[in-house]
């Protein structure tokens, strides 16, 4: 499998389980009517293990919110914290280099009951239990550290293009699939923000969202990645990103500078053997 190919499945296993914006510290989340799940709950047991196998492995994160158990395939601290912390990469700043190379096999899990407990709560709800048991994971076998900032960088804001938005609003629940040169997006909760999480590390920089434009929308874009190969017929193909983002979605992506929220990693290191 291809590098490039690899890094869109990674990716779209990430984006498909994030609810995408802005990282915030824990908060209480009660289950049912009496019991209540700490600020920080844990998962009972876990297990880490570096990668033995070739870095082109096939990548797979399970992280269900109607379970306590996580399981995560050839992924990097990076990754990890895209989940944890719902942040793209593009917005991590710190950290020691091995965090964005050397990979890692990781599963976890907490008791029936505990599963019991989450079944019972919403599903988004039971995503951001999740990501607190994730934080705590990365804290205890990692010994991440990192706090929030602000930072003036280089952004692509996505705003409407002259002519207004092509979009559709929609009360389905889909979810996002996507690949090389393509992004379909139908019945998440803040789809342009799915979308702006989406190109910003296809476009290795932050992009945010400027429109103003919130909720359930049908997002479908096609596009004609630059490095591809040379078309046979250029009418069969789809446009540039930036052409075809106007001209499929009434949207215009424009490079300016912009407070960006940041995660800094502050410290990590290697996990011990289990």
């Amino acid at each position: 499998m291809h590098a490039v190919t690899l890094r869109i499945l990674v990716r779209q296993t990430l984006s498909a389980i994030l609810i995408v914006g802005t990282f915030a510290a824990p908060t209480t989340i009660a289950f049912g009517q009496s019991a209540a799940v700490p600020s920080m709950p844990t998962f009972d047991v876990a297990a880490v293990r570096p990668m033995t196998y070739a870095d082109n492995a096939p990548t797979h994160i399970s992280n269900s919110p109607r379970n306590s158990e996580f399981k995560a395939v050839n992924v990097t601290v990076r990754d990890l914290l895209e989940v944890a912390f719902q942040i793209p990469d593009t917005q991590m700043a710190g950290g020691p280099a091995w965090a964005a190379s050397e990979k890692f096999d990781l599963e976890a899990k907490s008791d029936a009951a505990f599963n019991q407990q989450l079944a019972a709560l919403s599903i988004d709800q039971g995503k951001a239990v999740k990501r607190q048991m994730l934080r705590a994971l990365l804290a205890d076998r990692f010994k991440l550290a990192a706090h929030a900032e602000t930072r003036e960088m280089s952004i692509y804001a996505i705003v409407i293009a002259k002519g207004g938005p092509r979009l559709i609003k929609t009360h389905a629940n889909g979810g996002l699939t996507g690949g090389r040169g393509r992004i379909s997006i139908s019945g998440a909760d803040d789809a342009l923000a799915i979308l702006a999480f989406e190109l910003s590390w296809r476009l290795g920089r932050p992009v945010i969202d400027q429109t103003g434009l919130r909720g359930r929308y049908e997002v479908n874009l096609n596009w004609t990645e630059d490095d591809a190969p040379s078309p046979v017929s250029n009418s069969a193909n789809p446009p540039s990103l930036f052409t075809a983002i106007q001209e499929q979605l009434g949207l215009k992506l424009e490079a300016t500078k912009g407070p960006v929220p940041i995660l800094v990693i502050d410290h990590a290191e290697r996990p011990s053997e289990n």
